[in-house]
């Protein structure tokens, strides 16, 4: 994957990150094992990557299974992994029988991302430092997954370092990595409203549809779940390729075959992060 070269031309990769790679390098030397909780997004990505192949350090890749997770980033995060050439493990956690994480209200990311830390902390070998890929701009937000990530005394470097998105992308590309310009991903739960119990059969419901519109060729997919209808959100590019009536009739077929029989398309694009 051109991570070899990569390094053979460290100086390109540092200068690309000017004085944040030397910020990223300090706060990381005291550790002398990390665990990355990884998700196989560009951030968890970059983090390992500098990590262990910029900065020496013994990293190995946690990524938890859970229904919130599609079938699709559990493949790409496993092949990512791989040309990483860093040790993974799947930790596999039925978040649905956190009672609290089910009922889907607006705390919900906050009790599963407690969830899933403890996960990794319990496989985490004695001294193993437990990280994460947040970075500055996840940082300004006040978003619940950032609290239970300081209660479970997890760290993010990147955002410790003052690293931001396109800090991150920059780097990326840079170190040659295969998921450089992957779009953002977040887990299949936050399709459901708040208020609205989430169950596997709804999980299972909108990755088949994310799945129908992957298969159209759309590279950034969205499908919001309210019953019966479902809101489609996709890139600008993706929702020109919708606009075909041809197409469009197709996806409503199939769409109903899942059980949504309301299907309407945001007008508002999504876009990479």
């Amino acid at each position: 994957m051109g991570f070899d070269r990569a390094l053979e031309n460290k100086a390109a990769v540092d200068k690309a990150a000017g004085e944040k790679m030397a910020r990223l390098e300090a706060v990381a030397a005291p550790w002398k094992a990390v665990a990355v909780a990884y998700s196989g997004g560009v951030d968890s990505t970059v983090l390992a990557w500098l990590l262990h192949h910029a900065f020496g350090k013994p990293v190995h890749l946690y990524l938890v299974k859970s229904p919130f997770l599609a079938v699709r980033e559990l493949s790409s995060a496993q092949s990512v992994a791989q040309a990483l050439n860093l040790p993974l493990q799947i930790l596999p956690l039925d978040l649905l029988a956190v009672e609290a994480v089910r009922i889907n209200d607006a705390h919900r990311c906050y009790y599963c991302k407690a969830a899933v830390m403890d996960a990794i902390g319990q496989k985490r070998t004695p001294g193993t430092v437990v990280v994460d890929g947040s970075h500055a701009d996840d940082a300004i937000e006040d978003r619940p997954g950032r609290k239970a990530l300081v209660e479970k005394g997890i760290l993010s470097p990147l955002a410790l370092a003052g690293w931001t998105k396109v800090d991150i992308r920059r780097i990326a590309r840079a170190a040659g990595l295969p998921n450089w310009n992957k779009p953002s991903e977040s887990c299949l739960a936050t399709r459901v409203p708040y208020g609205t119990q989430v169950c596997a059969a709804m999980l299972e419901r909108i990755e088949a549809a994310e799945e129908l519109l992957y298969g159209m060729g759309c590279l950034q997919v969205r499908v919001r779940c309210r019953g019966e209808r479902a809101r489609i959100q996709v890139g600008r590019e993706d929702a020109r390729r919708l606009h075909d009536a041809q197409r469009w009739a197709q996806l409503l077929r199939h769409m109903a075959r899942l059980g949504f029989f309301h299907v309407e398309l945001d007008s508002t694009p999504l876009s990479s992060g």
